[in-house]
């Protein structure tokens, strides 16, 4: 099973895992949430996310989703990417999780692929939508 990481400002993560734990009826294992807060030194995290991934790390990778490309969260992940091993993937929404926790036991590159489309095709405008 792939790992989950979410690294997001504030309690963003934790908000949508809440939502993700309501909709699927239990808690999800193996994944975790870290906050990135303005007032705490970088190498913090960077020691706190590095430790997370290994406890994450199953044997089949691990996912880390996070907020906003250019960010602190995804600038300080940008260096703790190993290709097949921890992926990143920026701008996360509630459908990408529900993607990513429902189909775990695919290869990350196919995950990775599922959740990329699912959280562009959930982007839409109501108004031009029937």
């Amino acid at each position: 099973m792939v790992g989950i990481l979410l690294v997001t400002h504030g309690g963003i993560g934790f908000s949508l895992l809440k939502s993700a734990t309501q909709i699927l009826g239990k808690h999800p294992s193996n994944i975790n949430c870290i906050s990135v807060e303005t007032d705490h030194e970088v190498h913090s995290y960077k020691k706190t996310i590095n430790s997370e991934l290994l406890k994450l790390d199953s044997g089949m990778g691990v996912l880390v989703m996070s907020d906003m490309y250019g960010a602190t969260p995804t600038n300080i992940l940008k260096e703790l990417v190993v290709a097949n091993k921890i992926e990143v993937l920026t701008g996360i929404n509630l459908p990408m999780l529900m993607q990513a926790l429902t189909n775990r036991d695919s290869e990350l590159k196919k995950l990775i692929s599922d959740c990329l489309k699912c959280g562009q095709d959930s982007v839409i405008n109501l108004n031009d939508h029937d």
